[in-house]
């Protein structure tokens, strides 16, 4: 039976778990790349569902007064240049 290079997590508080990870560079490596892309995914997917909200509530308010006219101001501006 073929034996997987996984760590487990109780390892990796241990003094040898850090030892092992330390010595072995591209264990080091895999892990830091697979920690930041879950961190760099939960980011985009975390803004993008707080973006939504926040623009369903401006909707349901009726709006940002100031901000609603700039904006129409430069959506009428870009129609009228094109």
């Amino acid at each position: 039976m073929k034996q997987h290079n996984k760590i487990q997590p109780e390892k990796l508080v241990s003094v040898d778990g850090v030892l092992e990870m330390v010595n072995n560079p591209k264990k080091l490596l895999w892990l830091n790349f697979k920690a930041g892309f879950v961190r760099g995914f939960a980011g985009v997917i975390g803004a993008a569902i707080a973006i939504v909200l926040i623009g369903f509530l401006v909707a349901k308010l009726g709006g940002i007064p100031l901000i609603g006219d700039f904006l129409k101001s430069i959506g009428d501006a870009i129609k009228s240049a094109s």
